[in-house]
C-alpha cells in the first residue's frame, strides 16, 4: 500500500488540494446563508452533503443547493 501511495503521490496531492478547496468553499458559502436561501430549507442536510459526499458534495451543492437569486 505504501508503494502505491509513494508512486502516485504527485497525482494524489492535487486531488486532495482540490477536495479541500471545494469543501472550504462550499461550507463558506453555506454557513452565512439563511435556510430559506437553500433548496429544501435545510442547511444541516446541505452541510452533510458537502462534507460526506467527497469531492462531488460541494459540486452538488453549488449546482442544486443554492436558490437562484
Amino acid at each position: 500500500m505504501m508503494d502505491f501511495v509513494r508512486q502516485n503521490l504527485p497525482l494524489l496531492i492535487p486531488v486532495f488540494v482540490l477536495w479541500l478547496v471545494l469543501l472550504i468553499l462550499g461550507l463558506r458559502d453555506l454557513i452565512p446563508r439563511r435556510a430559506e436561501e437553500v433548496t429544501g430549507g435545510s442547511k444541516l442536510l446541505w452541510g452533510l452533503v458537502i462534507v460526506l459526499v467527497s469531492t462531488f458534495g460541494p459540486l452538488i451543492y453549488f449546482a442544486f443547493g443554492r436558490k437562484r437569486e
